[in-house]
């Protein structure tokens, strides 16, 4: 069984159980109950047409499927306007014909519907307003925006009516509108634009002016549309000729204070503040007539000494400006950036070599490497002058006597180099912030020297460039607790000069990361990561002896280097919203201080107080010694 068949089922089984639930009083009137889900629409109308009786006659282009809950049982009445709510939300609407009812889309009804007594609240229906004191156009205007969108509002000028088509509720509530603004003659109203004069202000002081307690006839006022800044006067005539009179007494340009306003900000910077709405006040000109408006009537200032904005424009462009200052004028939360530079690098480098050299008579040969660290030719010089020669790290074994030599090298060396930095930055949302732990070091950029010509103005030229560790980082909080951070990390250092070049020739080492990133509060991400394995190998050989198996290794030398980096950078934002957790994070950070302090051995432990407010509120305690005692 199908979905509508059930529905229809359970409405059914409804009808039959009412009258054994009602058996002391058979004239209780029948109930039902609507449970459709993703039912058709036609269905519904099948379903509506069974439980009131009426003849539903559809459009053919009707369609669509519809889900509707009564939890609460309902008679025919009810059952039939939430029929006719369901019709509107899908875009149709039932005219009502007597022994039938037409289902059309509500483009078609305005053209069919009529209006009739009692009928339903979401029944589409067009009514007549006819208007006795006001103009129909006038009165059109104001309520056109209640009608709703496929409705229509259209005035009559001949005979000074309203024509509505709309839901019967709509068209009831503005027909008791209508005849507020109607209202014999005391309800009649006139609309005034101002050209100097706020709205707003203006209007409080008319409607005082025509009070009851000032004499002036019952709901006779004035009431301000701040968008235009026109006044709308509600009265009789001569209540409403008066108000006009002093509006237009008082609507003349005031003196400068009136134009002025000084708003000191409290969370805002007011040069950047002054920018933006300098480039809205532009617009605001062009409104009101382009280049031939009042061009330069709006300025705005920044004092950045009190953090204040100086405003100066019309009354109603102040409220607008004082308005955007309030909503743009909001506490910003601060973002903590913690980083974690963690490289790990190491040498290796193995080095084995075998030397040669024999003299007979005038006759004289070498075989030499350089790569071992030791050359057996300066070796037998220094040695024959008496001479203690400087030996290389590692193994060195000489043999021979004063017409033959072997020389034999051997070195292996490993060293490790681990780097952990951990820098961390606190800073405003959308606002950059550095930090730099290092050095500032020279680099020679030009010299000068003595020519062969004899001038003498020696000089050098150098350039300081900052060496460390630099992180800077631009947070973005987006919508919840997503931040989208701007990074630019560099690690840099002194590097030692290779050789054969100039020692005034600085070296450094540089590895640095840009890069934009989404990371949740909290949340630890890594931003950049370098694995570099390096190996040099270098042999150095007699030719065609140092072939040879298993014997050419004494007529070689050979060299590795294995050279390893990891380097990685990890990243972690916490957002602080409040002073609070601003203040809590301070707190955990110094107590975190006082730990490492504590552990600290010898006289250069840093021993800090309890609280942290005694590093800053002198006292006329003993003066606070921060060393620890010895042996602490």
């Amino acid at each position: 069984m199908n979905l509508p068949r059930l529905t229809g089922a359970l409405l059914v089984l409804g009808t039959l159980l009412s009258p054994l639930a009602s058996h002391a009083d058979t004239a209780a009137p029948r109930q039902w109950t609507l449970n459709m889900k993703d039912a058709e629409l036609r269905d519904l109308v099948s379903e509506v047409g069974e439980i009131t009786g009426k003849t539903m006659v559809l459009d053919p282009r009707m369609s669509g499927k519809v889900t509707v809950q009564s939890n609460a049982a309902l008679d025919q009445a009810g059952i039939y306007s939430l029929f006719l709510s369901v019709l509107r939300s899908q875009g149709y609407a039932a005219l009502d014909q007597g022994d039938r009812v037409l289902i059309v889309p509500v483009a078609d009804a305005k053209s069919r519907a009529s209006g009739q007594a009692g009928t339903a609240g979401d029944a589409f229906i067009t009514a007549v307003l006819p208007l006795r004191n006001a103009a129909s156009s006038e009165v059109a205007a104001v309520v056109r925006p209640l009608v709703a969108v496929d409705g229509y509002v259209a005035p009559s000028n001949s005979a000074n009516a309203l024509v509505v088509t709309d839901s019967a509720g709509n068209v009831e509530r503005i027909r008791h509108l209508v005849e507020e603004l109607d209202g014999a003659g005391q309800r009649a109203f006139t609309t005034l634009k101002l050209e100097h004069a706020w709205a707003g202000d203006l209007a409080q002081t008319l409607s005082d002016s025509v009070s009851q307690a000032n004499g002036g006839p019952a709901g006779a006022r004035a009431v301000a549309d701040a968008r235009s800044n026109r006044l709308i006067l509600i009265g009789p005539g001569q209540a409403r000729a008066q108000m006009e009179r002093l509006a237009r007494m008082l609507d003349v340009p005031g003196n400068a204070a009136d134009g002025a306003r000084v708003v000191r900000l409290h969370h805002s910077d007011a040069k950047q503040l002054a920018e933006l709405l300098a480039g809205i006040g532009k617009r605001m000109e062009v409104g009101k007539g382009g280049k031939e408006g009042r061009a330069g009537s709006i300025l705005i200032s920044a004092d950045e000494s009190q953090n204040a904005l100086v405003l100066m424009a019309e009354p109603s462009q102040l409220r607008v400006f004082e308005t955007l200052i309030g909503q743009l004028d909001q506490p910003r939360a601060q973002v903590l950036v913690e980083a974690a530079i963690v490289e790990v690098s190491g040498d290796i480098n193995d080095a084995l070599g075998v030397q040669w050299a024999a003299r007979s008579g005038n006759l004289a040969g070498v075989s030499q490497s350089s790569g071992t660290g030791l050359a057996i030719g300066s070796l037998l010089d220094r040695l024959a002058d008496g001479k203690r020669p400087a030996l290389p790290d590692g193994t060195v074994i000489g043999l021979g006597s004063a017409n033959f030599a072997a020389l034999v090298t051997a070195l292996s060396s490993d060293s490790n180099n681990n780097l952990l930095s951990t820098p961390s930055l606190l800073t405003l949302d959308n606002e950059q912030a550095e930090i730099l732990v290092g050095q500032n070091v020279p680099f020679q950029t030009g010299s000068y020297t003595t020519d062969s010509a004899g001038a003498s103005n020696p000089f050098t030229t150098v350039e300081r460039k900052d060496i460390g560790i630099t992180l800077k980082v631009t947070p973005h909080i987006n919508d919840g607790r997503t931040l989208r951070l701007k990074v630019e990390q560099e690690s840099s250092e002194l590097a030692s000069a290779p050789a054969g070049i100039s020692t005034s020739d600085v070296i450094t080492n540089k590895r640095s990361v840009k890069s934009t990133i989404l990371a949740d509060d909290g949340q630890i991400i890594v931003i950049g990561g370098l694995i570099k394995d390096n190996v040099k190998t270098q042999v150095s050989k007699v030719p065609l002896l140092g072939d040879i198996p298993l014997l050419g290794r004494l007529f070689r030398s050979s060299k590795d280097v294995t050279e390893k980096t990891n380097l990685m950078v990890f990243l972690r934002p916490t957002l602080l919203r409040s002073s609070a957790s601003a203040t809590d994070l301070g707190q955990r950070r110094y107590d975190h201080l006082r730990r490492l302090g504590n552990g600290q051995r010898g006289a250069s432990g840093l021993r800090l107080p309890d609280d942290p407010h005694q590093l800053f509120d002198a006292d006329d305690g003993p003066v606070l010694d921060m060393r620890g005692e010895p042996g602490a």
